[in-house]
């Protein structure tokens, strides 16, 4: 005689698991945060600016001018900003430090400033 009977206890427990699974992808997230301007470096023909989600954006400077404004270039986050250099000769390079207020802002990308914490360069 042959015993055609089948255990379902081990299906249904994968089963369960499975519906547990499903039940956290279905679970609400929490909506995704716009990435934000974390550091800005200036050059002497462009300001950098590094957002919180490591891309890298432009903006470039028009021939010698000392202030300029326009769209962020090279990056998903084509943002508008605005430039104002300080008064004297430009290092090759400086890191520009998140300005909370005060200081010397050199360059403004939405609600972010960055700029020189003292008086200029």
């Amino acid at each position: 005689m042959c015993d055609d009977t089948f255990d379902l206890a081990p299906l249904m427990r994968r089963l369960a698991g499975l519906v547990l699974l499903a039940g956290c992808a279905a679970a609400p997230m929490a909506p995704p945060t716009a990435p934000e301007p974390r550091q800005a470096i200036m050059y002497r023909n462009t300001v950098t600016v590094q957002f919180s989600d490591g891309a890298l954006c432009v903006a470039k400077r028009p021939g010698t001018a000392r202030a300029w404004d326009g769209t962020l270039a090279g990056c998903p986050h084509l943002l508008p900003y605005r430039v104002t250099l300080p008064g004297g000769g430009l290092a090759p390079r400086q890191v520009l430090v998140r300005l909370p207020g005060g200081g010397v802002r050199v360059i403004a990308v939405g609600d972010a400033a960055f700029g020189l914490p003292g008086a200029g360069l």
